[in-house]
């Protein structure tokens, strides 16, 4: 079942419990059943096993799988309702309105949160992170679906070192819907270029420590995004 996956390693963990989650919500894996052990993990996707721990503790947060000390990982009771929930949504110009409200609502808090509590190395981890995405986009190496997957990383890792469990647990219960938002995002020409520039803008702030400009940029990203997808749905081009 796991064997066919290959992932962008800079977001491995994030691609795991994504997989994992779309697993879960297809029902291909059912409410107490046993996931591999982080050892056979690891060794179908060639990680090391602190990955597959990582991974495995997203999905434990986020309700999504049990961990049971001793006997390994299961798919939780009673996930399915919860992990369908965001399947019964789609972009529409009257929703968006309504999806952005709640990202502005934990975002511009995660990025306050993030820039008090997280460490010097976090920080510059996303920032290095955020620069070789920056390079990677203007040497042409890196397609639509990987980017996707990086713009994903990048606002889910702000809310991990927010250290606000909620926000974060939110965050990636979200993610069917922000990634549909993604995929939308991926077909406007230079939405990528302008998100990544203004993703800098926010990660700089975040270095400074300077939680009031590191939130304006976040609000300023958000609302460009938003803008951007509501001219192009009104316009019949998505």
């Amino acid at each position: 079942m796991f064997e066919h996956l290959k992932f962008d390693r800079s977001t491995v963990p994030n691609r795991i419990v994504e997989e994992i989650k779309a697993l879960i919500q297809e029902q291909k894996l059912v409410p107490g059943e046993k996931l591999p052990s982080e050892r056979d993990l690891s060794l179908t996707f060639n990680v090391s096993r602190n990955t597959i721990r990582e991974s495995y503790k997203i999905l434990s947060t986020l309700g999504f799988i049990e961990i049971k000390q001793g006997h390994g990982a299961f798919v939780a009771d009673g996930v399915n309702n919860l992990a369908n929930l965001t399947d019964q949504y789609f972009i529409r110009s009257d929703q968006l309105a309504d999806l952005f409200e709640i990202r502005r609502l934990i975002e511009t808090s995660a990025v306050i949160w993030s820039v008090e509590r997280a460490s010097d190395n976090q920080i510059d981890e996303l920032y290095q992170f955020v620069k070789e995405t920056v390079l990677l986009l203007n040497e042409n190496k890196v397609n639509d679906r990987i980017l996707s997957e990086r713009d994903h990383t990048f606002h889910t890792k702000i809310a991990e070192l927010s250290d606000n469990a909620i926000a974060f647990r939110i965050m990636n219960s979200l993610t069917g819907l922000f990634n549909k938002v993604r995929q939308e995002t991926s077909k406007i020409p230079d939405r990528i270029h302008d998100s990544w520039q203004e993703h800098t803008q926010i990660v700089e702030m975040m270095k400074k420590r300077d939680s009031v400009k590191a939130k304006e940029y976040m609000e300023k990203h958000l609302q460009s995004v938003e803008q951007t997808l509501k001219e192009e749905l009104e316009g019949g081009k998505l």
